[in-house]
């Protein structure tokens, strides 16, 4: 027999994604229509001016834990969460997971911004079922990865 999540899971995951954005003044948040993709753009900002350096975020959630392993900081889903939409997306797209049952949250590249041996850029799509723990700093080292990646784009 299948079980429907509650009602409030997708909202309250958006809800907790904003929040871990917002701790950043550096960002503005943008909620595509919605069914049109994205759950967020993420608009960089430098000295409160847009930069026109874009990523996206996908918000997915569990009620309970019971679906993935978990080792320290790592967890790794059982199933697999359908990306293959993004894989077009001409920006880096991140995905954000949290478990609800315990109020922590994972995240992975979807679309992995990446320089290469030649400083080439390109976005690499991560078919990884591994999430890493998100917070604070990890979003920091999320936005510096992004900036790394539009600085070598526009000047190779």
């Amino acid at each position: 027999m299948e079980t429907t999540a509650p009602w409030y899971i997708e909202k309250r995951a958006e809800s907790l994604a904003i929040v871990y954005l917002t701790r950043r003044d550096d960002l503005i948040i943008s909620q595509p229509t919605l069914d049109k993709g994205l759950d967020f753009l993420i608009t960089i900002t430098k000295d409160g001016v847009s930069s026109g350096r874009l990523f996206g975020v996908e918000v997915k959630a569990t009620v309970s834990t019971s679906g993935l392993i978990q080792h320290n900081d790592i967890i790794k889903l059982k199933t697999n969460i359908n990306t293959y939409f993004f894989r077009d997306f001409p920006f880096p797209v991140c995905l954000f997971f949290f478990t609800l049952d315990n109020d922590k949250a994972y995240y992975k590249w979807i679309l992995e911004p990446n320089i290469n041996e030649s400083n080439n850029v390109c976005l690499i799509f991560n078919e990884n079922k591994e999430l890493k723990k998100l917070d604070d700093e990890e979003i920091a080292n999320m936005i510096s990865r992004v900036n790394s990646w539009y600085d070598q784009r526009n000047n190779p």
